[in-house]
Order: structure tokens, then sequence, then C-alpha cells
């Protein structure tokens, strides 16, 4: 079989609600599916589509950051363009360029950012993109928490069953709450995510902050069993918000 010659950087954007997730599966849409489609007609060429991450079934992305593997070159600029007016309207690439030596999509990110969009009351026009919070929170209690989850730790109380992962260690360089018109959104960062973490850290946040909680964040974590934690929080209010790699924009 001829080996892929070209491979290409570019970055993704999408609202997830429709897509059992990123990654391609037998039982439902996917957002990577649809983009290999979309390259496969636009360029008429066989390919293969690289993400930085599989987000879950309705998480969104603002820039995802992915890679495409082709037999031969393509004008970028005019490729996008084609690509998108292919791609249905929940989904879009942008900065599509060829990708320095050595770069992968999910090997090569020096930093991961999620945020996660909370809404204090019923919100329709964000409806599937917000966590509709219908009960009292106590959101100092959350804001107190949040220290103990920076640092480089073994995070496999936040991993959901399943995981592949090889390591548990993450390293956590930030965590913040912050306030919005219509509620809170919380950010997260770290060089790598474990399967369902940041979901499951919502999800312990706010049991915290609900009162349901009330072992300390630091002894959730140093005991690593995922019971300890909360429940995992809905996809709808996640956004892979931002991937940053080396030298590249």
């Amino acid at each position: 079989m001829k080996s892929l010659a070209m491979r290409y950087f570019f970055r993704v954007e999408y609202d997830g609600t429709a897509y059992g997730g990123w990654q391609t599966q037998t039982n439902a849409p996917s957002v990577q599916e649809t983009i290999v489609k979309a390259f496969t007609v636009v360029t008429r060429q066989r390919c293969a589509v690289t993400g930085a991450g599989r987000t879950d079934a309705g998480v969104h992305a603002s820039s995802q950051g992915a890679h495409v593997d082709l037999d031969s070159p393509i004008d970028a600029r005019a490729c996008e363009l084609s690509v998108n007016a292919v791609l249905p309207a929940d989904i879009a690439v942008y900065h599509l360029q060829e990708a320095p030596p050595g770069f992968h999509a999910r090997y090569s990110p020096v930093l991961r950012r999620y945020i996660y969009h909370f809404a204090l009351r019923k919100k329709p026009l964000h409806y599937k993109r917000v966590w509709m919070m219908f009960y009292s929170v106590d959101w100092e209690l959350v804001r107190a928490a949040l220290p103990a989850l920076v640092g480089t730790y073994d995070c496999s109380a936040f991993c959901a069953s399943g995981s592949s992962a090889k390591s548990m260690i993450c390293a956590i360089s930030r965590a913040e709450l912050s306030p919005t018109p219509y509620g809170y959104c919380f950010t997260i960062e770290a060089d790598r995510f474990l399967y369902k973490m940041v979901r499951t850290i919502v999800g312990t946040l706010i049991g915290i902050g609900r009162g349901k909680i009330v072992m300390p964040l630091t002894d959730i974590i140093a005991a690593k069993i995922r019971l300890n934690a909360g429940e995992t929080a809905p996809a709808c209010g996640l956004v892979l918000d931002y991937v940053a790699y080396d030298g590249i924009d």
C-alpha cells in the first residue's frame, strides 16, 4: 500500500450535539468521520484524520487541533474553503496549513484547555450548551476547592472505567471559576486529560458546592478511588476550548 505523503494541520470548531463524539464509530455519526468524508470529496484522495482528543458524545469544541494525511500536496486555502462548503453547519475547519516535520495532532500538544458552562436558570438560547442548575450551589465552596486540583499527580479518582490510558499522571496548571452573564464557567488546563476526567471533576465540584460531598478534594485525589468523586457532569456544558502546540498558532 502506498504510504501517505503529506500532513496538514488544521483546527476544528463543532457543536457536538448531533454526534456520538469525535472518534469514528459504527453506531453513531462522528465528527472525525464527517471531516474525513469532506476531505475525501474535496481532494479526491484517500485521507486519514487525527484529532488532539476524543471528545465524548455531546461535547463541543472551539479550537480542537487535528491533522489530515494525504497522498499529494494541496492548495491549503482553497481546500479549506471547499471542505467547509461540504461540511454540515455544525462543523468547521480553519487554519489549514502544512504541518511541521514530526508533528502529530494527538501526541504533540503542550497544553489542552477545557471550559465548562453553567447556567443559574433555564436558558433556551443556550440549550445543549450549558448545565442548567435547578438547585442551590454554594459557589464559594466550589471556588475554595479549586487550588487542590492544580499540580502533577495521579488522577485515577477522576477517570471513568473503560480508559485505555497507560499512565494516570496529569499535570494540571490551571483551575478557575469565573462569572458569566448567565452563571459561571469553569476553566481547566493540563498537559493531558483522562477518559471523562473533566466531566468527573465538574461533577465533584458541584457535589462539594451542594454539600453532598464532604470529603476534602485533596483526600479524594489521594485515595485514587473513582467512587469517592462526584457524578459525571452532563456533556452538553463542556467545550474543548483550545489545544496548544509549539510553533503553531
